[in-house]
Formats: C-alpha cells, sequence, structure tokens
C-alpha cells in the first residue's frame, strides 16, 4: 500500500522529509526498510542548504541508498550535469529525483516525479495555499495528487539560473539524484 508524501515540520528538513518521500515513492509501505527509515531521521545533517559545505541531502541519499538490498540505480550529478537535457532523457523510465532548487530565495530540496514537454512534475515538502502563485503563471500548486505531486513548474522556470521559486539556480550550485528502480 502506497501513503501519501509529506510536508515538512519545521523551516530546516526539506532535505530530510524530501528523502523520506523518496522511500514512500519508490516502495510500498509494507516493502519500507525500518533501518532505512531509522537512518534518515538519525542523520544530523546540516540543513543550511550550503552547497559543498557540508554533506548534501544528494550526496547523503546517495550513500543511503547505495545498497543491492533496495535495487536502485542512483546517478548524483552536480554543476553543469544538471540540466533539461539529462532530466528529459528519463521521461520514458520510471525514475523519481532529489533536486536542490530555490524557494523565497534560499537552497530548497523536492522531490521530481515526472517531467513533459512543457513542465516538471514534483514534490515540494513545503506547505503554500493554493492561491500562493495565482498571479504567476510559472508554478501551479496542485492538492489532488498527494502520492506523486503537489507542484507543475514551468519547464523554463525551472531551468533559470536565477534564485526564483523552484529554479535550479546557478550552474555551481545545481545538485540532483536521480533514482531508478531495477526490475529484478
Amino acid at each position: 500500500m502506497k501513503i501519501p508524501l509529506r510536508f515538512q515540520m519545521t523551516e530546516n528538513d526539506s532535505g530530510k522529509t524530501t528523502l523520506l518521500n523518496t522511500i514512500s515513492y519508490l516502495f510500498d509501505r509494507e516493502n519500507t526498510d525500518n533501518d532505512l527509515i531509522k537512518n534518515i531521521y538519525e542523520h544530523s545533517i546540516n540543513e543550511s542548504n550550503l552547497f559543498k559545505e557540508q554533506e548534501t541531502i544528494c550526496n547523503y541519499g546517495k550513500k543511503l541508498l547505495n545498497k543491492k538490498k533496495y535495487n536502485l540505480e542512483l546517478n548524483y550529478l552536480v554543476g553543469e550535469e544538471v540540466n533539461l537535457k539529462a532530466f528529459k532523457s528519463l521521461c520514458k523510465q520510471e525514475f523519481c529525483m532529489i533536486v536542490h532548487v530555490y524557494l523565497n530565495g534560499k537552497g530548497h530540496y523536492c522531490l521530481v516525479t515526472d517531467i513533459d514537454n512543457n513542465y516538471i512534475y514534483m514534490f515540494d515538502p513545503y506547505y503554500l495555499d493554493e492561491i500562493y502563485f495565482d498571479e504567476e503563471r510559472m508554478v501551479e500548486i496542485i492538492l489532488d495528487n498527494p502520492f506523486e505531486f503537489n507542484r507543475k513548474v514551468n519547464l523554463k522556470r525551472f531551468n533559470s539560473m536565477n534564485m526564483s521559486d523552484f529554479a535550479l539556480g546557478p550552474v555551481d550550485h545545481r545538485e540532483c539524484l536521480i533514482i531508478k528502480k531495477i526490475d529484478n
């Protein structure tokens, strides 16, 4: 049984919450490893989101999920590697991706679950009212799909080098962890 993805409880836990959402998205509740969840809760990561000054959630997620028993293929990308061309190659595959973006001008982590020719679909763990982006057509809040996504972000915005909401931002701060299930 799948469980809905969750929102962060504090201003500083987008990374841990996104990592927990990754597990919920990939695995049914019955197939979730208790030790994996315990390790995420116990990891004392500095979530100030200062790129490369400490272990980031993407880097920690790679270490944590890189075990054969999880049957996952992981691809950690940084800098120039983090681009739409790399993401669009995933369109036909079953994947998810932990990605570093910006929200309110600060580093933030979200879970990308789909991409098409116009939009990135992601679950943002930061709760926002449905009308938060009414004036802005680049981001749409989706409230009726709690198992997959709650944001629909225009690709132009997502790939932007500025620090607008849900933009990847400057190339030297870009980071993501692409996660694909491997068939047994």
